[in-house]
Order: structure tokens, then sequence, then C-alpha cells
């Protein structure tokens, strides 16, 4: 087939396509998003792409496909970025799981990459939906599409795009003391990707470890986000109307920094400042924390610890500091300019 013919016969078949194979690559990307938040694993984004004409037109024109409709597989695609390589790992084996995947078609760049070479690394997957969700009305016409699936890091990411500019603005060969520089830089990027995967696996060890002690009653340990959240969490599990902040947070910056102030200094410390009646009076786990601050020394707190953190205060809030004791609220009040709300200001 002359190369003229093979270019219009490959945009013919991509004008009547094209739509199917966005709405196909969106299914995929929508799929892949569900089953990521289901297990827990964070992401930086996931996005799908179809090429456009002019780019499908200059692969078709490339001598090595006889046939393009056939055999040029990344028509459309889902980007996968992930924030570790230990998270790039248990994505691609969720992809592995819940698509078929075209082996021989697919590659890890890491493993193509002899031991002397740096440079942009990701996973690439060429990849069908399986048969159990084919077998479906709604996943019926997409039954032969296969799409790519690139998985990789943000540092990985970030690299690639520079090296596409980079070939973008200067398509020929760049004199070898540019090209040394690129290679050295892409290879601090690999050494700080997998810093940063070192970092995650002892951030994790270290939660394991709060875990422990916490559930084991001891306290003596740092006010840390985590070892607060765990606490909290083990401190208020017989208490459902508990709730965490509206973006799904137990604790804060904002909270730590009071404890800090007031001169709190252990888990122990806020424990001990906890009473009963705290928690069965509070709403939210930075309530109780707050509450325990004000209860123990309302002067201390908003002179040392409030610090403007918060502006409203809700009427059975006050009532109940009160009934503990707490004087001169309406000093404070007025001094730091602090109203009086209702539930529906906090939503």
């Amino acid at each position: 087939m002359e190369k003229a013919d093979k270019v219009k016969n490959a945009l013919q078949w991509y004008d009547k396509n094209k739509d199917l194979y966005e709405r196909c690559a969106k299914t995929k990307m929508d799929i892949i998003t569900q089953i990521l938040k289901s297990k827990n694993i964070p992401y930086h984004s996931i996005t799908y792409r179809v090429k456009d004409r002019e780019s499908y037109r200059n692969k078709c024109e490339n001598d090595k496909y006889t046939d393009p409709v056939k055999e040029i597989m990344d028509l459309s695609g889902i980007r996968i970025i992930a924030y570790t390589n230990n998270d790039v790992h248990k994505i691609c084996e969720i992809i592995e799981e819940e698509f078929i995947i075209d082996e021989e078609n697919s590659m890890d760049k890491h493993d193509i990459m002899s031991e002397n070479q740096v440079g942009y690394l990701s996973v690439h997957f060429i990849a069908k939906l399986k048969e159990s969700r084919t077998n479906l009305i709604e996943y019926k016409d997409y039954e032969e599409i296969r799409s790519e699936i690139q998985v990789r890091t943000l540092l990985q990411h970030a690299w690639a795009e520079i090296e596409h500019d980079r070939n973008y603005k200067f398509s020929g060969v760049l004199p070898k003391n540019i090209r040394r520089k690129f290679y050295l830089l892409s290879g601090v990027l690999e050494l700080v990707d997998n810093e940063f995967d070192s970092l995650s696996k002892e951030i994790d060890l270290y939660a394991e470890q709060i875990e422990k002690k916490v559930v084991k009653g001891n306290f003596e340990i740092g006010i840390t986000s985590n070892s607060l959240e765990q606490y909290l969490i083990k401190r208020c599990e017989n208490y459902k109307q508990i709730e965490a902040l509206s973006d799904g947070k137990i604790v804060n910056n904002e909270i730590i920094e009071e404890l800090t102030r007031f001169g709190f200094n252990t888990i122990k410390d806020i424990d001990d400042a906890i009473k009963e009646e705290y928690l069965e009076n509070a709403n939210t786990y930075i309530g109780i924390l707050r509450t325990s601050m004000v209860c123990n020394d309302a002067q201390k707190y908003f002179e040392k610890a409030y610090n403007y953190a918060w502006k409203g205060l809700l009427k059975q809030t006050r009532q109940f500091w009160e009934k503990q004791g707490v004087k001169d609220l309406e000093k404070y009040m007025k001094k730091y300019g602090i109203f009086m709300c209702t539930e529906e200001d906090y939503e």
C-alpha cells in the first residue's frame, strides 16, 4: 500500500472512531480512580487523552507502521502520576489485576535501561478491559480497544516534561557538555525519587510504632500529627458523635501549634488534661483539645496558645466551659474579637 493511501485510510478510520476511543479512555480512567480510592492508594493526578488528528497523522507517516489502525496502540491513553516509587508499584499491581495486559507491547523503563544509564523512567502498559467488564452492556463497545496506561512519579513526570520541552525547542543533537548536564540532572532526580520512597517507608514505620505504643497505653511520646491522631482515635472510640473536620482530618497543624504554645509536650500531658465529660460533650476531636486547654487554664490559653486560631464560639460550648468553672470568658471574647455563632456558621 502506498504511504499516502495508508495515511488516508488511517485518518478516515480515526475520524469515525475518535469519540469512541475518548469515551473508552475516560471509562478506564474512572475505573482506575475508583479502585485507587477504594484501596486508599494516594496519587497526585490521573488524566486521559486521545491523540489529536495531526499527532495521529504524524505517527501514521512513520515507515515502521504498515497498518497504523492495528499497530498504533496509544491512540487513547491514561496517565497516573504518583508520589513515590512504592505507590507506583502498588498502582501497577492494580493495573495488572484489573486489565488484560499486552505484555509484548508494554514496558517498564527501569528494566530496559542499563546500569550506567539514567533518564526518564516510567511504566507503560498497553491494556484492554477484561471480559468480566466487556460482558456488561455499558462496556461492550470497548471490548477490543487497547489504551496506553502510563504510571510514573511526580518527579519522573517533571523530568519527562522538561525533556519533551527541550526536544521541542531543539530537534537536533545537543552539544556534549549540555547533554552531560541533562544526564547528571536526571541522575539526581532519580536519587531524590529514591529518597522520597525511603522517607515514605520511614514515616509508615513510625506510624506503626506509634500505634503500638498508644494501644499499650504508653503516652510518653512527642506530639505529632500522627501520634495525636492515633491517640484521639483510641481515646474516643466509644464516642461516635465525635467527628473529623470537614476536610476529613482529625487534627491540623494549627491545633498542634496551640498545644505546643500552651505547654503540652507529650501525649501524656494531653491525656492527663482530658476529662471524660469533655468527650461526652464534644463534637470534634479538635474541640476536645481546645476544651482541655481552656478548662485547664483559660488565661494561659488565650494569652499564650490562642493566637487568633478561631473566631466563632458556639453557645453550647460557652455554656459547657462556664459549667466547668471557666471565668472571664466575656472579657476574652471582647479582647480577641470572638463572636457567638451557630452550627450553620461552621458549615
